[in-house]
């Protein structure tokens, strides 16, 4: 397989990863209790947060607007896009691993953001995806 279709394959990755994150961060933003998404106000309880509006920032920016600026680097074969990216998936990881240790039993959708992160390690480490 030519070594390309990764850093193809891990843009898309990053861009939708981006495009999840605006979305999910501005629907936190337009309903700051998360009922309208279904979220529950008791997965808070015991956070110093009382409502989704710094969830909803960090997503926007972290897992919205970061993974798009890398997207771009990576187009561009900037030098600093894929440690960027890396450490976006380690992020994403973590991020999710977070909310698995703080709410329990995973949720489907935070499998496959886990998976996700995962990849997006794995691609950057496929060949011909770092650039010289």
């Amino acid at each position: 397989m030519n070594p390309t279709i990764w850093r193809y394959v891990l843009l898309v990755l990053l861009v939708l990863l981006g495009l999840g994150g605006i979305g999910g961060g501005a629907a936190m933003l337009a309903d700051p209790s998360g009922v309208g998404i279904g979220l529950s106000p008791e997965m808070l309880e015991g956070l110093p947060i009382s409502n989704f509006v710094l969830p909803g920032l960090f997503l926007i920016g972290v897992m919205g607007l970061a993974p798009l600026v890398i997207a771009y680097g990576f187009w561009k074969r900037l030098p600093w896009a894929w440690a960027a990216a890396v450490t976006q998936g380690g992020a994403l990881v973590l991020w999710i691993s977070l909310q698995i240790m703080l709410w329990g039993a995973p949720m489907g959708i935070q499998i496959l953001y886990l998976v996700w992160g995962i990849v997006i390690v794995a691609l950057c480490f496929a060949p011909g995806v770092k650039t010289k």
